[in-house]
């Protein structure tokens, strides 16, 4: 997913998280604004924000599974 907010998501609905991979090395704002999208999108779920190499492996992992 490329996604002009340099910041890219990996929902898990069965354990209800929200794994979050950030970019960019520019940092300005981009807290504020993952937080405010979890809040009004995603309440009900946690939220993980993860290294670019753990973000792939959960990815892969899951998909892996529902196949």
């Amino acid at each position: 997913m490329n996604s002009p907010t340099n910041w890219e998501f990996f929902k898990q609905d069965k354990d209800k998280i929200i794994w979050i991979h950030v970019c960019t090395e520019d940092l300005d704002g981009i807290a504020i604004s993952i937080n405010n999208w979890w809040k009004k999108r995603y309440p009900n779920y946690k939220i993980r924000v993860v290294s670019k190499n753990e973000f792939e492996q959960i990815k892969n992992a899951t998909e892996l599974l529902q196949q």
